[in-house]
């Protein structure tokens, strides 16, 4: 798994983008950095084989979970 730490600003909290190096992150690398990112209120976009998912708070999910549904990028450009 690739981090991008810190990609774009969530209601100024920093998010980070783990972009999966395979077809999927390993599960314990994937379980260490929701745990990271729940200690550090970080919310966390992770992509599992083409599919994107977001962690964090629960209007964060949504507002990710929209765009996806949408059709655009997972993250703010």
């Amino acid at each position: 798994m690739i981090l991008l730490a810190a990609n774009f600003l969530w209601h100024g909290l920093p998010v980070d983008v783990a972009v999966a190096a395979g077809a999927r992150p390993k599960p314990k690398a994937l379980e260490w950095l929701m745990q990271f990112s729940a200690a550090n209120q970080r919310p966390l976009i992770y992509q599992i084989g083409e599919d994107w998912f977001a962690f964090g708070p629960p209007a964060f999910q949504a507002e990710i979970a929209g765009r996806i549904q949408r059709g655009q990028k997972p993250w703010l450009e």
